[in-house]
């Protein structure tokens, strides 16, 4: 998929019909087999998965990624054209600077990772091309 969105495209509609900004990962730096272990037993999931009958990927310190999943505060209501997003503290004075101020395509250009492996830039892109179709 080609990417074609742009700053001016970010808005209330396709951030209400998208969401994927509020899927929460983070970066770990250096952890062990252990750490891992650890993570996983309390309940988060690590990128890169255990190896199948192993309760970790390897034996060697790396970088992994958290998966924390969405947001606290999103609602997501499914319904028949997809899902709706609706933030529970948005216009409530306790929405973070980063949630008020984030654009998705600004963000990807400032840390050099506008392309079509931007897994939320591809998110936002399919679904700015169904609400073009609707």
């Amino acid at each position: 998929m080609d990417l074609e969105i742009h700053e001016r495209d970010i808005g209330p509609e396709l951030c209400q019909a998208c969401g994927a900004c509020c899927h929460i990962t983070f970066k770990l730096r250096e952890t062990n087999t252990r750490y891992r272990r650890f993570l996983r037993q309390i309940g988060y999931i690590l990128l890169p998965v255990p190896t199948p009958g192993h309760q970790d990927c390897c034996d060697k310190k790396h970088d992994v990624t958290v998966n924390m999943g969405y947001c606290k505060h999103l609602d997501i209501e499914h319904c028949r054209d997809g899902e709706v997003y609706r933030c529970k503290i948005y216009n409530t004075g306790d929405l973070p600077d980063l949630c008020s101020q984030f654009n998705c395509v600004s963000w990807a250009k400032a840390n050099d990772t506008y392309s079509p492996g931007n897994s939320l830039l591809a998110k936002a892109q399919k679904t700015l091309n169904r609400l073009r179709r609707t």
